[in-house]
């Protein structure tokens, strides 16, 4: 096998991995492509690896500038262009770790207004109670996410770059390990229950019904504007299925689904499909009655923790890819080209591996945080 094969199989298999995260489509087979020839690569060179079109090649490239630290050069007497990175693998490949990980956070402070919106109806029906309390959980368990990332960043740079981490931020697994936290621990991976009865959860009261579906529809525009951007039409539809899952607590159809979200069917069915696999909801079928109804299966805590795994097999699934490339190359006779990129290919290994490994702790941190919190609250 030829060392092009095997960069385009790598390039070919990052691009789909992160085709769900919000960047634009094309944008990780570019990215690779430049990172993996290891040297100054023209635009050409840049088609011949990925086989897109030189205008998608173009516009990856000036959003790739914008982000990541790849110049343009220019050679004397030559016309053509070349953009290089110019710093280790370990270093770029951490820049691209965080980059992914700022997607992550993303600004929950935008519907705050929207809670006080709805206090004044809060009274009138329950369904405002359970959408102002969805809208609290939903600002507190994502802002505590995004707070863990912003306090640990610099753990990961530094188990990325040197395999250590401080002493003083190892999680005290003492704690997770007691049986009183054990059982706090169930309690909060617990799925919440369901309503006994959908009656509740009917709104008959027209004028009050287009009131809540306007507080609805609000949310999840505030959710498409702030949350995401060009190229992640299935990290917006996956979301706010999902929240409208979490937000009726009660097994829903996908007509119901499609008239409230407005995707189309195709769309919806992918990625109910995607969160069943992903044990996020589950399939619940009523006696007598022939359609699918779907139901959240996660607490909120449950959904954090999942997110953070995610993380995890995320890692494990592209060290087995690069590993599976190293076991290609052994098979074949290894020149001195073939042995320097081998050579590449385990120091981004060794990036997926302290990425794994630093998420293994935040998973730790987090449970550290929420039961300090409620050993806090019974003190009160």
């Amino acid at each position: 096998m030829s060392l092009d094969k095997i960069k385009k199989e790598f390039i070919y298999y990052m691009e789909n991995k992160h085709s769900d995260l919000p960047f634009p489509k094309k944008y990780f087979g570019c990215l690779m492509a430049i990172f993996l020839e290891q040297e100054a690569i023209t635009q050409d060179r840049i088609e011949e690896l990925t086989r897109y079109s030189k205008t998608t090649i173009s516009q990856m490239l000036k959003i790739l500038q914008m982000n990541l630290p790849i110049k343009k050069l220019k050679q004397p007497g030559i016309r053509k262009k070349y953009y290089s990175i110019d710093i280790n693998p370990r270093e770029f490949m951490l820049k691209i770790l965080l980059n992914i990980m700022s997607t992550y956070q993303e600004r929950t402070d935008f519907f705050l207004p929207l809670i006080e919106e709805i206090q004044p109806h809060a009274q009138k029906h329950p369904k405002f109670e359970t959408f102002k309390k969805f809208l609290e959980d939903y600002y507190y368990f994502s802002a505590l996410y995004i707070q863990l990332l912003e306090d640990t960043s610099s753990e990961l740079s530094k188990l990325v770059l040197t395999g250590q981490i401080n002493s003083s931020q190892l999680p005290n697994y003492d704690l997770l390990t007691s049986p009183e936290y054990q059982r706090e621990i169930q309690k909060l991976m617990n799925p919440p229950s369901s309503p006994k009865t959908n009656s509740a959860q009917i709104i008959r009261d027209p004028e009050l019904a287009a009131l809540y579906n306007q507080f609805k529809q609000t949310f999840f525009l505030r959710l498409r504007e702030n949350l995401f951007f060009q190229g992640s039409q299935n990290s917006i539809a996956r979301a706010i299925i999902g929240t409208e899952l979490l937000l009726e607590q009660r097994p829903l159809t996908q007509k119901e689904i499609e008239e409230t979200t407005n995707f189309q069917r195709s769309t919806i069915s992918g990625i109910l499909n995607l969160l069943i696999r992903m044990k996020m909801i589950e399939l619940v079928k009523k006696p007598g009655d022939r359609k699918k109804y779907y139901q959240i299966y996660q607490s909120w805590d449950k959904r954090a923790i999942n997110r953070i795994r995610l993380n995890v097999i995320y890692a494990r699934e592209i060290q087995g890819k690069i590993n599976h490339l190293l076991e290609k190359m052994e098979r074949e006779n290894m020149d001195k080209e073939t042995s320097s990129f081998a050579l590449f290919l385990k120091e981004i290994l060794h990036t997926y591996v302290q990425f794994e490994q630093y998420f293994k702790l935040l998973e730790v941190k987090y449970l550290n945080v929420r039961l300090n919190t409620i050993t806090q609250e019974k003190q009160m």
